[in-house]
């Protein structure tokens, strides 16, 4: 698959998972923008429109969970495909951020063979999802 057309909006805080995250990404050709914290990620969303963002659930300033529930209350984003990646994870955690509204669930280290494919399986679900939605009207 060709993902040299995707931007992808990365809020972290961790270097070390940034970093992995960062060069799986790039090594797939996608195009990134990178956030510290929730607050830049939504300061970033005022400025590009990403193929899907990638949030830590644990940021300091604005979480993950805030920033989550920002984007789906900004009509404008609110149709973006959003993920989740945590250290701290447990079947709970993935099935709360589910019903928080995120659309994939990652836990720390991400799998350099398996993440861009997961990512392109959300993007897609959630693309058809939207179609769906609009052809209803």
């Amino acid at each position: 698959m060709d993902y040299s057309q995707w931007i992808i909006i990365v809020a972290e805080d961790e270097y070390d998972s940034l970093q992995t995250i960062s060069m799986i990404l790039k090594h797939n050709g996608i195009q990134l923008h990178i956030a510290r914290n929730g607050r830049e990620c939504l300061h970033l969303l005022q400025q590009v429109t990403p193929t899907v963002v990638i949030l830590d659930l644990m940021m300091p300033e604005l979480d993950g969970w805030a920033t989550l529930a920002q984007i789906r209350a900004d009509q404008r984003i609110a149709h973006l495909p959003v993920v989740a990646v945590t250290a701290y994870y447990s079947v709970e955690m993935m099935e709360e951020a589910r019903l928080a509204g995120f659309d994939g669930f990652f836990n720390k280290p991400v799998s350099p063979t398996k993440f861009v494919q997961k990512l392109a399986e959300i993007v897609s679900k959630k693309r058809s999802t939207s179609e769906k939605l609009d052809n209803s009207f």
